[in-house]
């Protein structure tokens, strides 16, 4: 297995290492879910996953990487008019 790992495999999994710190920060009342840094988090994490499964698809993985793009992006974009 670690013979097959390469560059894209490691991009996504310090992508994922970024969602899961975020996930658990926010658990902890360290990072507000609602807040942009959160969502900035999931957008980042996400689309580095999003590198990785370029490389090795992963239909069920790609789709909820991407519902989760949305709903962070909707969150940020929420966020942004509520301050304006």
């Amino acid at each position: 297995m670690l013979q097959d790992f390469v560059l894209a495999d490691g991009i996504g999994l310090i992508g994922s290492v970024i969602i899961v710190c975020a996930y658990y920060l926010a658990t902890r009342g360290i990072l507000p879910a609602d807040k942009v840094l959160f969502n900035a988090c999931n957008i980042v994490g996400g689309a580095l996953v999003m590198v990785s499964l370029i490389y090795r698809p992963n239909l069920g993985a790609i789709v909820i990487e991407v519902m989760f793009l949305l709903i962070a992006a909707l969150a940020i974009w929420r966020n942004m008019r509520s301050a304006s």
